[in-house]
């Protein structure tokens, strides 16, 4: 499977069409191109640079009606799937807010 290929998957379980632009931006981020395959040794840094991209498609609307099509996303399947990422992967989360407690 190419990295093209598994990004538009894993994003499609939650409802999320990519441009190619997206795709792109996700692919640079990486360090792979899209035509590499995903392997082991790899999957880490597509990852990452997945749940790191993720913040942009929270900007876009959920969900949206024209004419008879309508489409939505797992908004919060998809904030879910960052937060945990971003723990796997020591990444700071910014769209939770974690609740801290200061000791004095």
């Amino acid at each position: 499977m190419t990295v093209e290929e598994y990004i538009t998957q894993k994003f499609q379980t939650f409802g999320i069409e990519l441009s190619s632009a997206d795709i792109l931006d996700i692919s640079i981020s990486s360090g792979l191109p899209v035509e590499a395959e995903v392997s082991a040794d790899n999957h880490a840094p597509v990852t990452v640079a997945m749940v790191q991209y993720i913040p942009n498609l929270l900007l876009r609307a959920s969900s949206f009606t024209e004419n008879k099509l309508s489409m939505s996303w797992d908004m919060n399947g998809v904030k879910n799937f960052y937060s945990m990422k971003c723990e796997e992967y020591g990444i700071e989360d910014t769209l939770n807010d974690k609740p801290t407690v200061t000791f004095l």
